[in-house]
């Protein structure tokens, strides 16, 4: 038998709502192409899923299905979003394309911030 706590069903009500808060963004994402940040919602979901673990290792298990189901849908929302861009911007690609395409401009925008991140450290190491 699952052993419940009352912090059990707090954390459970909350992830519950949270994901009941993400339905009319799914819907609008589904039904009228909304798109959201790719890489956001997939790491949202990526660690919502990891939170999920957490909540399992310390026997929390109606947390963990609360939490993995915000995590599923903020994963519907990625794929769903990188669906709609595909299909209105490059409909001739594969998603995994389109995806390594995202994703190679988030490693070439993070690239430019750290590079100007250094250049002002050493500018201010230099002037002093």
């Amino acid at each position: 038998m699952i052993k419940t706590t009352w912090q059990d069903f707090a954390i459970t009500g909350i992830t519950i709502l949270f994901a009941v808060m993400l339905l009319p963004q799914l819907r609008d994402v589904l039904s009228r192409g909304a798109v959201l940040n790719f890489f956001s919602a997939l790491f949202t979901s990526l660690l919502g899923y990891g939170m999920a673990l957490v909540f399992a290792t310390l026997g929390l298990w109606i947390s963990m299905f609360g939490q993995g189901l915000v995590a599923t849908t903020w994963m519907l929302l990625a794929c769903f979003s990188l669906r709609n861009v595909r299909n209105r911007m490059y409909p001739e690609k594969s998603l995994a394309a389109v995806a390594l395409d995202f994703f190679t401009v988030w490693v070439q925008g993070v690239a430019f911030i750290v590079a100007g991140g250094v250049k002002g450290l050493f500018s201010r190491i230099s002037r002093e």
